[in-house]
């Protein structure tokens, strides 16, 4: 009987597509890096060369076979992974776009884009309360949700790792760390700086900065001015000063200081590069504009010199550098220096995008409805004279309710973070909404889509400061306030939310107390909100405002 001999290169080939499906097996268990991906396959197609030799292939046929087992290899296990993704994946039970179950980059695309916030909305008004984002990401808008992925029964959930992806950090900070404990740790360090008494003693601090903004602006009556610049220069003015005490003297200049462009720019790298954390070693060759990553060492450069600055003299008045960089004692081991440069570098764009954004939506929604902007102003007169020294308490929500209204109404409609902030699912797994969801899932509330949503608030779309308000608000109106979660809730709640509504507050208060208001000629609303880009947080356009003093009329 004669034996028939195999091809060598057919059986390298068939090698292959078998080390592929092999491959892909180990992947699901074990994610591999960029690096480990390539030694893996370079190690494969090694392997099968080496096989093939053995089977005694010809040697001028080796190149050839190598490029073939390499692409069947690779051809293998794609489809492998596609089909799992597809067919078999333990979230294939959950709603979402074929391509988003596929791969990563459907998600990615729409960052690259900026429209981000609005595809994530769509989806979930076409698949309902639950979407799924990404091959291993699911997206929630129902109320239940809330408490389940960030409140209290989220305490096991770790931040997930969209935190790992930003290419210019030298370590992980507070806010990036996805180590429960260490978290937990270094956020009470953070927390001796956001008390009560901190607030108390950085009160005067914002309202010397609030009276060099309203003197500029009285400078300018009768001429446009751009709000978008003035709340960004009054926001970042002010968490310099209360983080480093030094500002960037945006105010004083009246222009921007190179760190604002810089963080922007930053940020879009930062939130791209997020989407697929593994790439994260390729960034230096990934096809965005040089732009980004030129102003993410720039923004990091900035960063580092303010740190430095601080670190080397002595200040009279307490700031928040005093506190993270003298942490807790309780604390299992030092921050290294690394790590407090990375904490420092939060400090001014975490308490400043915040703020400068909920001014100028709430400038751009109050100007569109003068008995709006003429009840705060009549609420604002009965509260401050505009003469005595200006004080957080006489703008507290017992006393300014229509104030208070119209601060939570910019920051429902347009939350600084509209995406939410992922986490992960612990090793056994969550119920959410009556459903398993797998350990080592990425999930989130969609902000924007859930404070958004006609169950929860009735008119979603639109500016009503009243519905704050209990005894105006319509009694079969929706409000559910457990969706209303723009600085989040739990354990990773945003430290900086009473900061916020103390700036908030003032500046709201000194600003419109001296000035009336109204749009430039010719500025069309539908422009600027048509215009809003996603980069992690909200990217926006001039908002033209020219101002009058109230004195002089």
């Amino acid at each position: 009987m004669e034996i028939v001999k195999s091809d060598p290169g057919v059986t390298a080939a068939v090698s292959a597509g078998v080390l592929g499906l092999v491959s892909h097996q180990i992947f699901k268990r074990n994610e591999p890096t960029v690096y480990s991906f390539a030694s893996h396959v370079l190690i494969v197609n090694a392997g099968l060369t080496v096989l093939y030799k053995y089977l005694q292939g010809t040697v001028d046929q080796l190149a050839v076979v190598a490029l073939v087992d390499f692409f069947v290899y690779l051809l293998t296990l794609s489809s492998s992974i596609v089909l799992y993704r597809v067919f078999f994946h333990p979230l294939n039970q959950y709603p979402g776009p074929i391509l988003c179950k596929i791969t990563r980059f459907a998600s990615s695309w729409h960052v690259m884009t900026r429209d981000s916030h609005e595809w994530q909305m769509s989806l979930h008004k076409k698949y309902g309360d639950v979407v799924r984002l990404s091959p291993n990401e699911l997206s929630f808008i129902s109320a239940s949700s809330v408490d389940q992925l960030h409140g209290s029964k989220a305490g096991k959930l770790a931040r997930g790792p969209f935190y790992s992806g930003d290419p210019n950090r030298p370590a992980d900070s507070m806010l990036s760390t996805q180590d429960l404990n260490e978290h937990r740790w270094r956020r009470k360090t953070w927390e001796r700086g956001f008390g009560s008494k901190q607030l108390r003693d950085f009160e005067p601090r914002v309202i010397r900065l609030l009276d060099m903004l309203v003197s500029q602006l009285r400078e300018r009556v009768g001429t446009t001015q751009n709000m978008t610049r003035w709340s960004e220069y009054f926001a970042y003015d002010v968490m310099s000063d209360l983080a480093f005490s030094e500002d960037f003297g945006m105010l004083k200049a009246a222009k921007p200081h190179p760190y604002i462009p810089a963080l922007h720019d930053a940020t879009r790298l930062l939130v791209i590069a997020s989407q697929t954390p593994w790439i994260r070693p390729l960034m230096p060759w990934f096809p965005v504009e040089a732009q980004s990553k030129k102003a993410g060492k720039e923004f990091a450069r900035i960063s580092r010199e303010t740190y430095l600055r601080r670190k080397a003299r002595e200040v009279k008045e307490p700031d928040m550098y005093e506190y993270i960089a003298s942490p807790d004692r309780s604390g299992p081991r030092p921050l290294t220096e690394a790590e407090v440069v990375a904490d420092s570098a939060l400090l001014i764009a975490a308490g400043a995008v915040s703020t400068a954004l909920s001014i100028t939506f709430m400038f751009f929604h109050l100007l569109q409805d003068p008995k709006q902007m003429a009840r705060l102003q009549s609420e604002i007169d009965s509260c401050w004279d505009g003469v005595t020294l200006l004080d957080v308490t006489m703008l507290a929500p017992q006393r300014a309710p229509y104030l208070d209204g119209c601060i939570n109404e910019s920051l429902r409609l347009w939350p600084p973070a509209p995406n939410g902030m992922q986490r992960r699912t612990p090793s056994d797994g969550v119920v959410v909404d009556g459903r398993f969801v797998p350990g080592g899932t990425q999930v989130s509330n969609h902000t924007m889509g859930i404070q958004r949503d006609a169950r929860h608030f009735t008119n979603p779309d639109a500016f009503i400061p009243e519905r704050w308000i209990d005894s105006e608000r319509p009694a079969d109106w929706n409000h559910d306030v457990r969706t209303f979660i723009p600085f989040t809730i739990g354990q990773f709640a945003c430290l900086g939310k009473n900061l916020a509504y103390q700036e908030l507050r003032l500046f709201m208060g000194g600003v419109v107390r001296n000035f009336e208001f109204r749009f430039a000629e010719g500025f069309r609303t539908e422009v600027f909100e048509g215009q809003i880009k996603y980069k992690g947080t909200f990217l926006i356009g001039e908002l033209p405002v020219v101002f009058s003093d109230r004195k002089a009329s």
